[in-house]
Formats: C-alpha cells, structure tokens, sequence
C-alpha cells in the first residue's frame, strides 16, 4: 500500500487531537520506522493506533518486535501474547533471535532462543536455530544438544507428539513408527546368545528374575563379571552361563571407568565391545523378557519416553547387532575416547547421549533399526512407582502387544526408596515375579479358585491342563487378548449349584489385560466383573452359536471345555474356528470322555481326527460345512496333543487335550 508524502509527514508529527489515520496506516509506518532503526517513533505511533484499535494484529506485532530490539521480552511476550498461542510467541521469539544473531547481538539472540525453547520444547526448528546461535556463540557443546534434540524430534516424532496427549495415548502414537520392527516369536529354531553384565555387588533379586526370564524363552544367557567366576556361577539361575568379562575388554579400562564414575558408565562401554565381537542381543539385567527375541532385522535399538533434553533418546538397554558389526566397533571407539580424552564421566555419556548421536545423525537404514519406546520401555524410568503399587496404571501401559520387555529400571528402586523384595503380588512386579519365577503358578490359581484345570481337584487327581496353558498362553500373558471359554457349568449332570466359575477368574487373574468371555448352558450373568462378559448358549445350536462368533470376533484364544461330546466339539470348532485371528490358539478339552446323555450323531471322535490330520493335513468331519472343514484344513498352522493326568492315570488315555494353533 502507498501513502503520498503528505500523509507520512503529518503522521510523523505527534499529534495530540483525534487522528485521521487508519489503523493500517499506522502499521505501514511504524513498519517504515522499524527499518530505519527509529525505535522510539517506531514505539509512540505503535501506541497511537493500539488506543483505538487494541487487538490489531499488525501492530500487537510491531509492538511485541519493539520491545524484542529493546531487550525487554517479558512485554514482547505480553504483547505478542494478545495475538499468538504458545507455539506462535515461540516461533516470533525464534525469528527475532535469528535476527538479533544476524545483527552481532549474541547474548540477547541466546536469550530470545531460551525463551522460545521454554514455551514451545518440542519444535524441532527453533533447536535447531537454537544450535546455530550457541554456534557462533562459541559455545559448541550445547549447539550439539540442540542439534540432537532437534533430530530427535524431527526423527522419532512421537516423541514431541505424546506431550499434546494424555499417557494412556502414548504408545497408540507409536503404532506406525517403524511399524516392520515387530516380534515373531516362534519363527526362529535357535534363539539368539543373549548377553548381560553384573560385577561389583552381589546379585539382586532383580537381577535373578531378569535371567530366569531370558531362561525361560529359549536364549542362550552369558553373564559378564569381573568377580570371582565359580562364586557368581553358583548364584546365577540355571541357564545362565558366568564368563570372565576380562578376556574380552581389559580390567584397567573396567578399573579406571569405575574410579572416574560408575559401573553403569563402564557397563555402557562393554556391550559395544562384546556384541562387536560375538553378536547377539544385550540386555540389562534389570529387564524382564516376556516374549523371545526376533525382529528380523540384523540391528536393533531400542528408545525412552524421557530424557530428551539430556540427549537421552537412544538407549542402550536392548540392542541386537551381528557379528563384527562396525557400528559396534564405532561406539566402542567412541566411549573409550570419550573416556579417556574428552573426561565425559557423567552417566549416560557413552551409553544414552553416544547412541542418539550415532543413530539420529545416522542413515536411512541405522534408523529403520530404532524401536519405539512401546517395545521394552512403555513404563517410563520417571514412573517407576508404577510397578511397585497396586492399580490398572501399570498394566495399562503394558497392555500393547508390541511390549516385549519390561525395563524395571532398577537403579531408580533406591532412589525412589522401593524395595522390590516387598512388592504387593497385584503390583506390576509381583505379578512378573509370579509369570516368571512360578513354573506352577497357573496350576496354584486352579487350586485357588477351586479348578479342576490344575493339578488335584476336590481331593482328587485333575487334569493339569494349567501345566501345558502356562507354556502355551506366557508370551501373551500381559497383552490385551480376548479370550473365550465355552462351558462354565461344574457337575450339572449330578446336580450342583452353578454358583462358581473357576476358571474365569483364573484367567482374570492371569491375564491382567485380556477381554474375557464366557459362554455356557446355564446362566452366569450374576459373575459380573471389569474385563468379563457372560453369554448363555446351548453348544449344540448352530445358531446360537454363529451370534456368538458374529459377536465376539475376532478372538486370540478359544477354549472349548463344555460338554465333551465329539458332536458338539465338531460343531464348536467349526463355527468358531474363522473367529480367530492369525496366530490364535483353539483349545479342546477332554477328547477322552463322551457323556453318555448326548447322542453322537455318528460323529467321529475329534481326537482321531486330529491325529488323522497330522498325517494326511486335511480335517475331515460329518458335522461341519464342508467350507468350515477346509478352513481348517488350509489354516492349522500347529497341531499338539497332550495328556489329561486325570485319563492318563485312571484310564491310561493318551493325547486328552487337544490345541490347534492358526497360521500367523
């Protein structure tokens, strides 16, 4: 817009009645004085047109750009505020910084980039101009924080995203980062050498559950030690194999790393050091394994909620990299210069900051490894609390089924002033202590909600299903599986009272996480619980039970413990069968026993089926629809039979339970 010269010149004037300038009019030439550095008439005319006009953007701006050039950021704050959200008084503050740095005004450019950096954190931009600044301003280290976090935020976005959404949302934000980094348990014959450090201190009951747990998955475990090798061996679980960590990385360098800071400084240095020369995964010993360990990928790096403003992005608590992988060799390198040169001895020096530097200035393909925080760390160092308390809390968070490891983050128990020897059982922690450490824990809830699924049952030897379901369901014991059970009734035939259902609330109890649905003759609707519902059918009527798939599906786990007779496990299997989705267990119990009361139907006995089947791979039944039959026959990944003790015993049957696994 122009303005003839007559116009400017009076406006130039200041005039004490009523002005015949517009607002505009007055932005164009404050706008003029700006420029040629007439900050003071820039000011009064700012002041003119705000009396009459007091939300103009426009001049809220200039006046906001005034108070910046006069060193007075609190009122530029305040005027900008009139006009601009947070992040938009971040990005003014940040390009007023970036001109004040161009005008040699360093310390007030520093100040302004502090000030953006406070109202918005996580705008990976300002960092980014932040870094430019201490740059110049010779102050190099902190220009590379900035840059790191900048790439943090710009590289592993969830990370500025999960500050706009409440916790219970955090892991959902991750979903589709590196989404190819998944776990597949059961893919891999031989599972991968698993290697841990422990020195200087006696090993913790943590510890020990952390190693039991990498036990019961199938890994290959060796523990590094610079302690008496036979004395730590004879702590250890069995499993775990106790290896002198002096013939891989020198004891002075262990010796000075510890005099100069603290094991966990040291500890950072030798994982690089000993997946370089075995490969392999690492894995702190305060982690607890609860599915196997195979993402398909030749390096793997795992991530944190907190930390960012520390550098502490990338950590090192699980990481899987080949033999003689360079990168390996890198980081080693680079924690024993900076150990011995730069004097980093602070923690997270070569572990947590290192790694970021590496992985987020690294390619495509270095951050295509990168897990999200979900995979081991979905509890969060700073909510450590979370496991050694009661609630939904902690659980919740675990709920995802990408959580493979549970970072317990032992170090801050002490700190804290938790004990974990002391843990209530419902707490995240009693609960991982009984899933790993009890091989018959599923078999003492039988007993406890009175199950004939367990061990002994009214006095009697029972089935001891619970010995084969413990194997079977561990791995998915945290996630949030739907699980069906059809046939809640105990002794209707003799008449009982159906006032008990045992086995749900086993299972409540065992899965903190699952959906859990019951299905049987009798009405249990009273067995009213969070996590349950309760349907009533007759197993014999299709119907009934193609409304029950139509409503439960899709289902991780069905179990079929309702009357026993081939003809309804026929029908069972067949109709809920497409129900479940890939990878889904389908349990039938009791193929041993036909009550005498329901008429067959001339339907073969499904366990002979099922062993026909694992000759000749097809399923073949009367029951069915010839589609259902062939599904099955073309989905059944798995075929594994097992024994009922209770058959075993009394009628020397073999193979009572039978369990068909879906292809993933």
């Amino acid at each position: 817009m122009n303005y003839h010269d007559g116009t400017l010149a009076r406006a130039d004037e200041i005039s004490t009645g009523p002005s015949s300038l517009t607002r505009d009019e007055y932005y164009q030439i404050c706008l003029r004085h700006l420029r040629t550095g007439e900050l003071e008439q820039a000011e009064a005319r700012c002041r003119e047109g705000l009396a009459s006009d007091a939300n103009h953007a426009g001049l809220l701006h200039l006046m906001a750009g005034v108070s910046l050039l006069n060193g007075n950021y609190d009122a530029a704050l305040e005027w900008a505020g009139r006009a601009l959200t947070n992040e938009m008084k971040a990005t003014y503050l940040a390009t007023f910084g970036t001109a004040l740095q161009g005008k040699g005004l360093q310390a007030e450019a520093l100040e302004a980039f502090q000030r953006a950096v406070a109202l918005d954190p996580v705008d990976p931009s300002i960092w980014e101009n932040f870094g430019n600044a201490l740059n110049r301003a010779g102050h190099g280290n902190q220009a590379s924080l900035c840059f790191l976090i900048a790439r943090a935020y710009q590289k592993l976005p969830f990370l500025a995203e999960c500050c706009a959404v409440p916790r219970s949302g955090w892991n959902a934000l991750t979903a589709q980062f590196n989404p190819h980094l998944q776990s597949r348990p059961g893919l891999q014959e031989a599972r991968d050498p698993i290697h841990c450090f422990w020195s200087n201190a006696p090993l913790s009951e943590m510890s020990r559950l952390s190693l039991q747990s990498i036990v019961r998955h199938g890994h290959p475990v060796k523990l590094y030690t610079y302690d008496n090798i036979d004395a730590m061996q004879t702590r250890v679980p069995p499993g775990v194999l106790v290896v002198d960590a002096a013939n891989l990385v020198p004891g002075a360098i262990y010796q000075h790393a510890v005099l100069n800071s603290e094991i966990r400084y040291f500890s950072d240095i030798f994982r690089y050091a000993v997946l370089h020369e075995f490969g392999g995964w690492w894995l702190d010993t305060d982690i607890v394994l609860v599915k196997p360990l195979d993402f398909g990928r030749e390096h793997v790096f795992s991530t944190q909620w907190s930390g960012v403003e520390d550098g502490h992005v990338c950590t090192g608590d699980a990481m899987r990299a080949p033999k003689g992988s360079p990168h390996m060799a890198n980081l080693y390198a680079l924690s024993l210069q900076r150990l011995f040169s730069e004097k980093r001895v602070e923690y997270g020096a070569v572990g947590p900051l290192l790694l970021s530097e590496y992985l987020l200035a690294g390619d495509e393909e270095l951050q295509s490894s990168i897990l999200p925080p979900t995979t081991f760390n979905a509890i969060d160092w700073r909510e450590v609390d979370l496991f050694a308390v009661e609630g939904r809390a902690g659980f919740d968070l675990l709920s995802d089924p990408r959580v493979t490891g549970v970072h317990l983050w032992g170090k801050m128990w002490a700190e804290r002033g938790l004990r974990f020897d002391a843990v209530p059982e419902q707490s995240v922690a009693g609960y991982l202590k009984k899933l790993v450490l009890e091989p018959n824990w599923l078999t003492q809830l039988a007993a406890k909600y009175d199950s004939d699924k367990g061990a002994v049952y009214k006095g009697d030897l029972a089935h001891h299903y619970t010995r084969i379901y413990h194997e079977l369901f561990r791995s998915k014991a945290l996630e949030p599986i739907r699980i069906l059970e059809i046939g809640l009734c105990r002794g209707r035939v003799e008449g009982w009272t159906q006032d008990q259902v045992p086995s749900l609330q086993m299972w409540l109890d065992y899965f903190p996480n699952a959906e859990v649905i019951g299905a049987g003759i009798e009405d249990f609707s009273w067995f009213s619980r969070p996590r349950v519902r309760i349907h009533r059918i007759d197993q014999g009527d299709r119907g009934m039970l193609e409304q029950l798939a139509a409503k439960e599906k899709p289902l991780d786990i069905v179990i079929d413990d309702g009357s026993h007779a081939s003809v309804h496990q026929h029908l069972t299997l067949g109709v809920l069968f497409p129900s479940l989705k890939p990878g889904g267990l389908f349990v039938i119990e009791d193929l041993d026993w036909q009550p005498p009361e329901i008429p067959s139907n001339g339907a073969p006995l499904v366990k002979d089926v099922l062993n026909a089947m694992k000759v000749s791979g097809s399923f073949t039944s009367n029951i069915m629809t010839e589609a259902e039959a062939k599904l099955i026959s073309e989905e059944v990944d798995e075929i594994l039979l097992n024994d009922s003790f209770r058959e075993l015993m009394s009628r020397g049957k073999l193979g009572g339970l039978g369990v068909l696994k879906r292809k993933a």
